[in-house]
């Protein structure tokens, strides 16, 4: 290591961007000192994979975002992440439950443990509605979440179907957000909750560089707007936005958090393999939407809907 790398790492906590403390740790730096470290017995590679990608969802993509965010998840969405997504909703085994962008399954899993409640799980990738399926046939949980293989572009969900549905990053690359959030909207039964985090901008321009650089980097185009946009389609679709909340830094420090472990939990030897390399492709991603946050650019927003009660 330099003396320059040296300096940087130390007092890593507290004085890097963050994307400047993903790029060192997937650069072989430990973030902080690690006092045990663990073998990993990786599975062998699949057969003519290719070369590690993030634009679609081989299997070793899949392996590699699982070992980094836990069972079942694609995104990084914690638990306690989850719990503040869904205890606004009142969530129980009496309710009917959407989740829209449902990935490997791992959030809808979730809310079956903790809530016993039935889930109806709309993903729009072929490759994760399949695995995802496996994998609940495998938990024993077939009874509890239906996969539904859908297109967010043109959306059509069973109507009246839900009391509560949730979308987590999931709908930043749908062009229609109207047309979406009307159909979302259309599955709700009477008095109806809608819960959403997701990329948006909060003033920033299209055409700024950070900005134009994160979106080239995504394998699928972003269709990003304004939060207030996004609150005038939620009103427009039917709903009553109640909440507007800015999660961009616990967001950034979950990411974070999620890669550390990573690198604290695995032996450097273990971190040379098939998976790390399919890992470090993952990192690439995330650490461009990172920057772009660091940047003030791209921010997280959590917001929460509502049908309005009728007036009779």
């Amino acid at each position: 290591m330099s003396a320059e790398q040296s300096s940087a790492t130390e007092g890593i906590d507290g004085k890097l961007p963050f994307s400047k403390k993903l790029k060192l740790w997937w650069e072989g730096y430990e973030l902080k000192p690690v006092a045990k470290t663990i073998e990993v017995e990786e599975e062998a590679p699949p057969e003519n994979e290719g070369p590690p990608t993030v634009k679609g969802w081989a299997v070793s993509r899949q392996r590699s975002v699982v070992t980094l965010f836990g069972d079942g998840m694609t995104r990084c969405i914690p638990d306690a992440v989850k719990t503040r997504l869904t205890t606004p909703m009142g969530l129980n085994k009496t309710m009917s439950v959407a989740e829209i962008g449902s990935g490997l399954g791992g959030f809808a899993h979730w809310v079956v443990d903790q809530h016993e409640a039935y889930v109806d799980a709309y993903e729009t990738d072929h490759d994760l509605y399949e695995a995802s399926r496996e994998m609940t046939k495998m938990a024993g949980l077939t009874r509890y979440v239906k996969y539904i293989h859908c297109d967010f572009e043109d959306f059509q969900p069973k109507l009246k179907s839900a009391n509560v549905a949730y979308s987590s990053e999931a709908l930043f690359c749908v062009k229609n957000k109207q047309d979406c959030f009307n159909q979302i909207h259309a599955m709700m039964k009477p008095e109806g909750q809608f819960m959403m985090s997701d990329y948006m901008l909060d003033g920033a321009s299209l055409d700024d560089p950070a900005l134009k650089e994160w979106m080239a980097n995504e394998p699928i185009p972003p269709q990003l707007i304004d939060v207030q946009q996004i609150r005038k389609m939620l009103t427009t679709a039917g709903f009553e936005v109640s909440i507007a909340e800015d999660t961009t830094d616990e967001y950034k420090a979950n990411v974070l958090k999620a890669f550390s472990e990573y690198a604290q939990q695995t032996s450097r030897g273990a971190k040379s393999g098939h998976l790390h390399d399919w890992v470090l492709k993952e990192g690439e991603l995330w650490t461009s939407r990172v920057k772009a946050m660091e940047a003030g650019v791209l921010k997280v927003f959590r917001i929460y809907a509502r049908v309005p009660r009728e007036i009779i």
